[in-house]
């Protein structure tokens, strides 16, 4: 028995036969193009959101620790011991209804102190640069003005009090930080709460306090000391670190939905890519034959095509990962409004990695049984098959397609954040390809019965 040709010469003669615009590849380019492309973008930006929520941790927050309490203000000696720790803006959150004329909507009311905010300042649709509205005054948010059909200059009614528009709200620096709201924002001076009879017992809102610790302070070590000390005031501490733990855990569980979304796409997608390598390899009987006559081994003939379809399937996942980073401003672009995005180019080599693997492991499961197909035929065998089909083996081809689906398997719940999750996307999946091939196989017999 002759040895098998060294790679290097496998690939000699697998380049001399693979054609520059792959001829007959060009499905599993494309297969492969777009669920790479689709997995690198959403792991990308994915990425992108999640590393500015921590960088902008700060500023999403509006200081360095929150300090949040239900139905009270905090007391003197609470302020005092928040004043020792660095800067401080407090204020009150709480639901109430707005009107203008006939037109009356809810909205989230957010009283803040002459201080807020602590870190950036507040953009007004106008261009201006403010902080705190002066007495008397509301910021409103695009949502809230269009509800209420107001502008600037117009005048409001919440509660007992009448306000006037002083503006409407362009980029409000510590939105996310918020969390979910009924309504949109107002943000109204911080005794203005009380003056329209909000607070009066019996109503529900919330104190926030915000502190902005000294340069190279930390905050784990000012909430523990603020624990220590008040161990029974009812507080709810949050740091600059998990500034928006709403708007994280959304955009982790929307991604991780996502990427299982792309993930079926591109197994859906891996029927073409098996199809696209049958086709292909089935254009080369006469070559295969030319060389198993001239003593190529079958696993010469596994090698030769293997590198064909490898080289392949690495430039339409590379392409995918260059659309993927390419796409990832363009979605940034239309989501700047509500998360926090940096604009340019991203590059989150994890992702990117992820995004590759999944491609190529999707590729090699499809693409096996073809190949050792190809490889386990005799010359005359093949030459006759373009008269008589031949029968396929499938069990040639069970290990490295358990191997590869193993894989993939074992890459998807390693990288899950939500691993059961995973596990019922990746049964599901798997029974419902066992349903298609159960199908695909019913079609095939019952065609066979039929009269020719």
């Amino acid at each position: 028995m002759s040895a098998p040709l060294p790679w290097r010469t496998a690939w000699r003669i697998a380049r001399r036969d693979l054609s520059a615009r792959f001829r007959g590849l060009r499905l599993l380019l494309v297969c492969l193009f777009l669920g790479v492309g689709a997995l690198a973008a959403i792991g990308t930006l994915t990425g992108a959101i999640e590393r500015e929520l921590k960088t902008r941790g700060q500023r999403i927050l509006d200081g360095d620790v929150q300090v949040e309490v239900w139905q009270r203000s905090p007391t003197a000696e609470e302020n005092a011991a928040f004043a020792r720790l660095g800067r401080v803006s407090s204020g009150l959150r709480l639901q109430a209804m707005a009107t203008h004329g006939t037109l009356t909507s809810p909205v989230e009311l957010k009283a803040v102190d002459a201080a807020w905010p602590l870190v950036a300042p507040l953009t007004l649709s106008d261009g201006r640069r403010v902080g705190a509205p002066p007495p008397g005054t509301a910021w409103l948010s695009p949502d809230a003005a269009a509800r209420l059909g107001l502008a600037a200059g117009a005048t409001l009614t919440i509660g007992e009090q009448t306000l006037r528009v002083g503006g409407v709200i362009a980029d409000e620096p510590d939105r996310l930080s918020e969390g979910f709201a009924l309504g949109p924002a107002v943000i109204v001076p911080a005794a203005f709460p009380d003056t329209a009879g909000l607070t009066r017992p019996g109503a529900m809102y919330r104190s926030k306090t915000r502190i902005l610790l000294p340069r190279g302070g930390d905050p784990v070590a000012a909430i523990d000391a603020l624990k220590a000390r008040f161990p029974a005031a009812g507080f709810t501490y949050r740091q600059r670190g998990n500034a928006a733990p709403g708007a994280e855990q959304f955009v982790t569980r929307m991604g991780e939905f996502l990427v299982l979304v792309g993930l079926a796409a591109l197994v859906i997608a891996g029927i073409g890519i098996g199809g696209g390598v049958s086709s292909y390899l089935e254009a080369r009987r006469g070559g295969i034959a030319t060389l198993k006559v001239l003593g190529a081994t079958g696993t010469d003939i596994a090698r030769i095509y293997l590198l064909q379809i490898g080289v392949a399937a690495l430039v339409g996942s590379l392409a995918g990962l260059g659309a993927g980073v390419l796409v990832t401003p363009l979605l940034g672009r239309a989501l700047g409004t509500l998360l926090p995005i940096a604009p340019g180019l991203t590059f989150d080599p994890a992702a990117l990695g992820r995004a590759a693997l999944y491609g190529l492991l999707v590729a090699l499961v499809f693409a096996a049984p073809a190949l050792l197909e190809a490889r386990r035929f005799p010359a005359m065998a093949l030459m006759r098959a373009r008269v008589a089909p031949l029968a396929r083996r499938w069990r040639d081809a069970a290990l490295p397609v358990g191997l590869g689906i193993a894989a993939i398997a074992a890459l998807a719940m390693a990288t899950a954040a939500q691993p059961k999750v995973t596990a019922w996307f990746l049964a599901g999946s798997a029974a419902l390809l066992g349903l298609l091939g159960l199908l695909g196989w019913a079609i095939r017999k019952g065609a066979a019965r039929l009269p020719r």
